[in-house]
């Protein structure tokens, strides 16, 4: 909708310096026509770069937290770089087969140890826009339901250990 509005003050100045003939009738129109396209572009690049007309909406999910080897009480985890940069590896369901990793990328892992359950948290924020408005006037632009990051924390009982893996963990 935003480009309509763009187009049409394009089109409108256009027109009112080509075909209004000199006087205020003219003025009145060139600086309409100039308002609505220089507002357009200034919306536009507000919405690209600032995300105008959007919020940011969190999901959290909480699941019990297995150990990710039977047998131990154990949270593995897999250094990728030099600093703090982990992928954890763990299971929300004992039956689960195949161990759900975390994307150091996408968010932030946070482990509390001592706690008084053993669970996994897992924020998940998007950015919606903040009213129907704001999504028709920008729609062609970000879509809705954009990703922004996904933070995990585990909160893990007393014993619990980390521990590395040596080889990429399936």
């Amino acid at each position: 909708m935003i480009i309509i509005f763009l187009f049409a003050g394009a089109i409108l100045f256009a027109c009112s310096m080509i075909f209004i003939h000199p006087g205020i009738q003219k003025i009145i129109w060139v600086t309409v026509g100039l308002l609505l396209s220089v507002g357009s572009v200034i919306l536009m690049t507000l919405n690209y770069n600032t995300y105008f007309g959007m919020k940011v909406v969190s999901q959290t999910q909480t699941a019990p937290l297995t150990s990710s080897v039977k047998g131990k009480h154990v949270l593995l985890y897999q250094q990728i770089g030099t600093k703090n940069e982990r992928i954890y590896y763990y299971a929300a369901n004992p039956l689960q087969q195949k161990l759900a990793k975390t994307n150091p990328g996408t968010g932030t892992v946070k482990v509390v140890r001592n706690a008084k359950l053993n669970q996994v948290k897992i924020v998940r924020k998007t950015r919606v826009y903040r009213n129907e408005e704001m999504r028709l006037l920008f729609s062609n632009g970000v879509p809705n339901h954009q990703f922004v990051s996904q933070d995990y924390e585990f909160h893990l009982l007393p014993g619990w250990k980390l521990q590395q893996v040596t080889q990429k963990k399936q």
